[in-house]
């Protein structure tokens, strides 16, 4: 990436927002991103925080050669960036608090990345982006520039619509996995919401197509699991200045649930984002990229990939539970979890949905793998003796309906969770 920069409109060092971690606004001179700036605006007042305003020109160099045409003179690219600066100065320079500190910069280079890389390089506290004009393409090319970047990024990114309103939010939604990210996601939610206002925790839970026997057995556990762990995320929030955090149990689709509880009164959604192969996209789509694409309230996604260490208050106390009810996302969940913890010690144990709940433990032995098979809808998981590796037990689990992936805050996975159509298989990780 070439990159010419342009500072302007930069108050006196001993400004409020010198020092700190500034807010990186990814603008267009021309494309109405208004809603997005005054949002960057108010979190950089609000934050003390300096105000970085940046813009990319994707070459086009690479275009004109496979055309034969002429490539344009450098100095005609200088005068581009140039003009494309004091525009975006003219922009920043409007109902502006003479105290913020402002930059403006102008790149070359494959725009999403370039912003990502910036950002990264300046260590902003978060990314701001437009959708556009509430136009088919506007919001198509502009949405779509925004879902790269959020899956780019390794900071928050915060989507702003256009026309979304921007000031202290009333009330706040996070979609919550129970994830280290979706706990960073409101952290960062609770800074933007208004004194005495609400920050909702909405957990959804998809159907699970079980029989009627085992359709109650699994709505209790699943509910009494929801409650502890809600418990232990909400007292590591501490929202002070009024701020009530409640929790919201929803069920059906995961987008669709948050999206629809929104529109009653919500000012913010956010929500940790997670690293999807290109396959995993494809087939499943992105919770993430659904609210960035249909919501019209500003959308902050935090990467699971986060730019801090836990903190001491937060270690050890929420760990992450990835859940899925999509058969085309069990065999990768299932394999990579065989991957990662091959060799280590288990615990297997049976618990059948019927009203006696017969249990059956295995423990004692190691690891080998755990693969699954989405014909037959069947997991498999192997385990060897640690005292003969030449025997070995292959547990297969039919009919499954849903799989649990749990780790500690630290990443760690401590157990792969299968519910079935008669029962549940806990495979429980020790040291």
């Amino acid at each position: 990436m070439t990159a010419s920069t342009f500072v302007a409109a930069m108050s006196s060092p001993e400004a409020s927002g010198s020092g700190h971690e500034p807010v990186l606004v990814a603008m267009k001179p021309y494309d109405g991103f208004d809603a997005a700036l005054a949002m960057a605006k108010w979190i950089a007042r609000e934050q003390s925080r300096p105000l970085h305003a940046v813009t990319v020109i994707e070459p086009h160099d690479t275009l004109a050669i496979a055309a034969g045409v002429p490539v344009v003179a450098d100095h005609y690219h200088n005068e581009e960036r140039s003009a494309i600066a004091d525009l975006l100065e003219e922009r920043l320079s409007h109902d502006t608090d003479h105290e913020l500190e402002q930059h403006v910069e102008v790149l070359e280079g494959p725009a999403a990345q370039s912003i990502v890389d910036l950002a990264h390089d300046r260590e902003a506290r978060a990314i701001v982006v437009g959708t556009g004009q509430h136009n088919p393409i506007g919001r198509f090319v502009y949405g779509e520039r925004a879902v790269q970047i959020s899956r780019l990024s390794d900071r928050p990114v915060v989507v702003v619509p256009s026309g979304a309103k921007v000031g202290p939010v009333r009330e706040a939604i996070v979609a919550v996995d129970f994830s280290p990210a979706s706990q960073r996601a409101a952290r960062f939610a609770l800074d933007l919401v208004a004194d005495d206002g609400e920050l909702v925790l909405v957990h959804v839970k998809s159907a699970v197509n079980l029989s009627d026997e085992g359709a109650g057995w699994w709505e209790e556990a699943y509910t009494k699991r929801t409650t502890d762990l809600f418990r232990r995320f909400t007292a590591l929030l501490r929202p002070g200045r009024g701020i009530r955090v409640t929790t919201r149990l929803l069920h059906g689709d995961v987008a669709d649930s948050i999206l629809a509880y929104a529109r009653h009164d919500a000012g913010l959604i956010a929500c940790g984002g997670r690293q999807h192969s290109f396959i995993e996209r494809m087939l499943l789509g992105s919770v993430s990229t659904q609210l960035i694409r249909r919501a019209e309230c500003p959308v902050v996604i935090v990467p699971d990939r986060g730019t801090t260490e836990p903190t001491e208050e937060s270690a050890g106390a929420v760990g992450g539970v990835v859940e899925s009810w999509d058969a085309n996302a069990w065999a990768g969940l299932i394999e990579r979890f065989g991957r990662r913890n091959a060799g280590r010690a288990t615990q297997l144990r049976f618990k059948t949905a019927s009203p006696q709940g017969a249990t059956s433990v295995e423990q004692g032995y190691r690891l080998v793998d755990a693969t699954f098979d989405r014909a037959a809808a069947r997991a498999e998981i192997v385990l060897t003796d640690p005292d003969s590796s030449n025997l070995q037990v292959s547990h297969r689990i039919s009919s499954v309906r849903a799989v649990m992936v749990s780790t500690d805050a630290s990443g760690r996975d401590t157990s792969l969770r299968l519910d079935t159509s008669s029962g549940r298989c806990t495979v429980t990780l020790g040291d």
